[in-house]
C-alpha cells in the first residue's frame, strides 16, 4: 500500500510534514511504501537510503512539476532536470527515460477560472466528461491521479470518469502536506515494490487498486461507477 503523492518541508515550501513526522505517521496508517514528489528539489540519495532504513519502507524521490497543462508527477525522471515549464517538453523527456507522467488533480476548482485545464474557457461546466476528456494533457500522461484527498468529491470524480473515457490508468494519492493527510489515499500493488524501477512496471502492468482511509481508519476501496 503506497501513498503516491506526498510533500515534505525538505523541498515543497507549503509543507510543514518534515521527514520524522513523516517517519511517524507513515507505519501508523499501514502504510508500505512512499513516493515523495515534491514541488522544488527531490531529496537526495543520502537522506532517502536513511529514511528507508529507518522506517524499512520502500521510498522514493520524485518531483511534481508545474506546467503550462497543471501539475504533472514524473517517477522515474532524472532528478538533474531543472527548468521545464511545457507538458510536451516534459513528455519528451520522460519518454526518453523511460519515465511515467501521472497527471495530478486535474479538476481541482473546476470549474472556477482558478481550474489549471479549464479555468479560461467559458461555461466549463457544460461540458461532458468525453467533452473535458479531449484536453490535450490527457494524451501526454500516462496515468491520471484520480483520488486525491485535497480534492473535493466531485472533482475525484470528473477525474474518474475522464480516466474511464479515456481508457487510461488511474492512481491515488493524498497529496499530504501535514501529518494527519498521509496515507488519506493509497495505490495498493498486488505485488511488493522494492524499487521505482518495479514501482513503474507495476503500474504499467495495472496491478494494483485503489482505497481511500475513512476518519475510523478503515480502507474503502474504490469502485468506478458504470458509465
Amino acid at each position: 500500500m503506497v501513498d503516491m503523492h506526498v510533500h515534505t518541508s525538505i523541498g515543497s515550501p507549503d509543507s510543514n510534514l518534515t521527514p520524522s513526522r513523516l517517519l511517524e505517521a507513515a507505519p501508523e496508517v499501514g502504510l508500505d511504501g512512499l513516493v515523495i514528489t515534491e514541488h522544488d528539489t527531490p531529496w537526495d540519495r543520502e537522506r532517502l537510503e536513511r529514511f528507508h532504513q529507518e522506517s524499512g519502507l520502500f521510498v522514493c524521490s520524485d518531483r511534481e512539476w508545474e506546467t503550462d497543462f497543471g501539475h504533472i508527477i514524473v517517477l522515474g525522471l532524472d532528478s538533474d532536470v531543472q527548468g521545464i515549464e511545457r507538458a510536451d517538453e516534459l513528455h519528451r523527456l520522460a519518454r526518453a527515460q523511460g519515465a511515467f507522467m501521472i497527471l495530478a488533480h486535474p479538476f481541482r476548482f473546476f470549474p472556477s477560472h482558478s481550474n489549471r485545464l479549464f479555468g479560461r474557457q467559458y461555461d466549463p461546466s457544460a461540458l461532458t466528461a468525453a467533452e473535458l476528456a479531449q484536453h490535450p494533457v490527457f494524451e501526454l500522461v500516462d496515468a491520471i491521479e484520480v483520488l486525491n484527498y485535497a480534492c473535493t468529491q466531485k472533482e475525484n470524480e470528473l477525474a474518474q470518469e475522464a480516466a474511464q473515457v479515456l481508457g487510461k490508468p488511474a492512481v491515488a494519492g493524498s497529496d499530504a502536506h501535514t501529518y494527519m493527510e498521509v496515507g488519506r489515499c493509497v495505490t495498493i500493488f498486488q505485488r511488493t515494490v522494492g524499487s521505482e524501477e518495479e514501482l513503474i512496471e507495476e503500474l504499467r502492468a495495472g496491478r494494483y487498486s485503489l482505497a481511500q482511509r475513512r476518519p475510523s481508519g478503515e480502507y474503502v476501496p474504490l469502485v468506478f461507477a458504470t458509465p
